[in-house]
């Protein structure tokens, strides 16, 4: 096992010898650095945490605990612990519009299609 010198953090240096690239407290101090840096990066305000909210809401009245699938995935019934989740219809990572038009997807289908588009 060799032993490097610990890259710190944005905030402060670090003298302690590591095996990995921080100590454990840097560790742990980057990388809530590097979440807060991202949600910075793509805020999810109040606003549309509700309007997320209203649109399983209203999916779920309509369908009940339904999923459309995506993909190779067909349409199925959802049961816990995977639960509905609201998806843009145009991936933000893929130019689309964070206020954009949402679909409503289980969490396994919305993570398989990730920035993805059919077609």
């Amino acid at each position: 096992m060799v032993l490097r010198p610990c890259l710190g953090t944005r905030a402060r240096m670090c003298t302690r010898l590591t095996e990995g690239v921080r100590c454990p407290d840097c560790a742990r101090q980057y990388e809530a650095q590097r979440t807060r840096a991202k949600r910075a990066m793509r805020p999810y305000t109040h606003a549309e945490q509700q309007r997320r909210a209203a649109a399983v809401a209203a999916h779920r009245a309509q369908h009940g605990e339904w999923c459309p699938g995506w993909g190779p995935r067909r349409a199925h019934v959802v049961q816990l612990p995977n639960i509905l989740t609201a998806d843009h219809v145009v991936p933000v990572g893929a130019g689309g519009d964070e206020g954009g038009r949402l679909v409503v997807r289980c969490r396994v289908c919305n993570s398989a299609k990730a920035a993805r588009t059919l077609g």
